[in-house]
């Protein structure tokens, strides 16, 4: 029937292995196979190579490998309709679980079914971890097939991936955070706000590369995996240990050695058995078990995925602009193909797109290698109108909500209260009305006002672990427009506080 729901009771029998600190197989391994961490990895790897996105399990959530039930839905069952069944299972889970720890206590006679259910929790079943477990359940539904398309869609991009990675001296197999981060979907946008194939945080992007009114290179694959690469690198260069800075990289880095100060832990088996912390919740504490399953999968995708064929690398040229360009132009001079365009160069913001703002000078375009010559000599033979020294005029709207207060808004868009203010004629900036539309002038920094105006260089102070082709991506210059305005001798030695002054115009 349309919309029903089976019930299936015991999806894997995986016997539990304490959270015991171990020593790895083999120390010479970057990703170390702890014993403990075996179960959970196993449990992953089903939830991305075998089960269906139509299957939901119910486990433990500090035990993921404890699997209590599965429901296998019909495929056209509506998501609230799912939820709503997923939650009364868990509900009606719960209060077995109760009264089985009730009936251990008090040594009554267990039904068949009662017995099958302790059996589920093997060694460790015992009246704490029956009651432990009952306010602990979770549900997690099976991605079989969005794996599969990320299996087919990573041929377009690995290649390049393993390049950067080993250009920056890291583990190539780092590359497989993607299928666990977006599954390789470029655009993949949390609800917290992460983006791209690398599910960057705003605030944790911009310390790699560029993210203004222009360009959002969390949605550039190329741009985005250096930026991934320099950002585990630090992490490991804090941590000195691949599964601390592999989850160091959902839980932050910082976050990850505070927990290490406060348990006096030394590695991640440590922060599993002994960090009890809000913050450090079920995603972190599976992340790395769960990039060693999807290491796995990748490596033997013809035994789970027999049915996908990786699509092909995709074949360009990169042109350096020495001019802000419209978008269209480039689109036309690229080949005509517009999607085929986008699909190369996905950074670009909707206003660039549009054309509200041009492509930004520096900035790298990516071309088919079949049209490198037309656009060489197309690009030359542009007017003098569509090869920019400046960046367009860009006001942005924003419509008054309840809470909003001028200087909140002035924030959100990088600009001064004052300069919204003038833009806007407010004779009393603390007077704002629900609905009111206000013009927000450009930030400095991210548009030019005009092509005729001069502006004054913006400094960047620079940060740990940072590089000038990094700096250079950030504000849209290349790095020889940087090392002579700062007459640097040696562009690779950058120092962390270094005040770097960035050229305008």
């Amino acid at each position: 029937m349309a919309g029903s729901v089976r019930v299936v009771v015991g999806l894997l029998a995986v016997a539990l292995v304490g959270f015991a600190t171990q020593t790895p197989a083999s120390s010479a391994d970057p990703f170390p196979r702890y014993p403990s961490l075996a179960p959970a990895v196993a449990f992953w790897t089903g939830v991305f190579g075998k089960q269906s996105e139509n299957t939901t399990v119910i486990h433990v959530a500090k035990m993921p490998q404890i699997v209590l039930q599965r429901l296998d839905f019909d495929a056209d069952v509506s998501a609230i309709k799912r939820r709503e069944q997923e939650r009364a299972a868990v509900t009606q889970m719960q209060r077995r679980l109760e009264r089985l720890h009730d009936d251990v206590v008090a040594k009554v006679p267990l039904s068949p079914e009662s017995k099958a259910l302790l059996a589920r929790f093997g060694t460790t079943a015992n009246p704490k971890t029956l009651k432990a477990a009952a306010h602990d359940l979770r549900t997690q539904r099976g991605v079989r097939e969005r794996t599969a398309n990320a299996m087919e869609v990573s041929g377009h991009f690995l290649p390049m991936m393993e390049a950067t990675f080993a250009r920056h001296a890291l583990p190539v197999s780092l590359t497989r955070l993607p299928f666990i981060e977006s599954s390789f979907n470029i655009e993949a946008y949390s609800k917290v706000g992460a983006a791209g194939l690398w599910q960057f945080m705003p605030a944790t992007a911009r310390h790699y590369m560029r993210l203004n009114d222009e360009v959002d290179d969390r949605r550039d694959p190329w741009v985005a995996t250096d930026g991934a690469a320099r950002h585990l690198a630090d992490d490991y260069a804090l941590l000195k240990d691949w599964p601390l800075a592999i989850t160091a990289y959902n839980h932050g880095r910082n976050g990850i050695r505070r927990g290490l100060q406060q348990t006096g832990g030394k590695n991640l088996l440590d922060l599993i058995e002994r960090y009890d912390n809000p913050r450090f919740g079920f995603a972190s504490r599976n992340f790395y078990a769960e990039f060693l399953a999807a290491k796995d999968i990748e490596r033997e995708a013809d035994k789970f995925f027999p049915e996908v064929r990786r699509a092909a690398p995709i074949d360009f040229v990169e042109v350096t602009l020495a001019h802000y360009v419209p978008y269209a132009d480039l689109v036309r001079l690229g080949g005509d193909d517009a999607n085929l365009f986008q699909k190369l160069n996905p950074g670009y913001s909707p206003e660039v797109r549009a054309g509200r703002l041009w492509v930004p000078r520096g900035a790298t375009i990516r071309i088919p290698d079949r049209n490198a010559d037309r656009f060489q000599a197309g690009y030359a033979s542009l007017p003098a109108g569509v090869r920019n020294n400046a960046q367009r005029v860009y006001w942005r709207e924003h419509k008054v909500a309840r809470g909003n207060v001028l200087g909140q808004i002035a924030r959100q868009y990088g600009v001064s209260s004052r300069s919204i203010q003038h833009a806007n004629n407010l004779p009393n900036a603390n007077r704002l009305r629900i609905g009111q539309v206000l013009r927000i002038p450009p930030a400095a920094g991210d548009t030019l006002q005009t092509a005729a105006k001069a502006q004054p260089q913006q400094v960047h102070v620079v940060r740990s672990g940072q590089t000038l082709s990094g700096i250079a991506r950030l504000h849209g210059v290349t790095i020889r427009q940087i090392a002579d305005t700062n007459q640097l001798a040696n562009a690779n030695a950058l120092r962390a506080g270094q005040r770097l002054r960035i050229p305008r115009g």
